[in-house]
């Protein structure tokens, strides 16, 4: 059981570091430095993915103590604010068709 809890935890972690990442890299440094190659973009995304992982390894003792130690509480109060934004634009979308990027920004 306790394999299976650290596989998922790894799961959620490392889609969230890779998501970020990619994020960072293709919509913010590419916009900046047009002329990147893959290389430099891959470099990128890696140094943001280890300043990523130093961060939430430094904000996880902040956390425990503001909370606590409830750190699943804490989680669940950030997902209820960001949640009905990301339903609402989700819905929007769904069912309106002039809904486009452009509007969405």
């Amino acid at each position: 059981m306790i394999a299976v809890m650290m596989a998922a935890l790894m799961s959620s972690l490392t889609s969230i570091f890779n998501s970020s990442s990619t994020l960072f890299t293709m919509d913010i440094w590419k916009k900046y430095r047009r002329q990147a190659n893959e290389k430099e973009l891959l470099l990128v995304g890696r140094i943001v993915t280890v300043i990523l992982v130093v961060i939430s390894v430094v904000w996880i003792p902040i956390l425990q103590s503001a909370n606590s130690g409830q750190l699943y509480v804490y989680i669940q109060s950030v997902t209820s604010y960001l949640a009905p934004p990301v339903t609402a634009v989700f819905v929007l979308a769904v069912f309106w068709t002039r809904t486009n990027e452009a509007i969405c920004l």
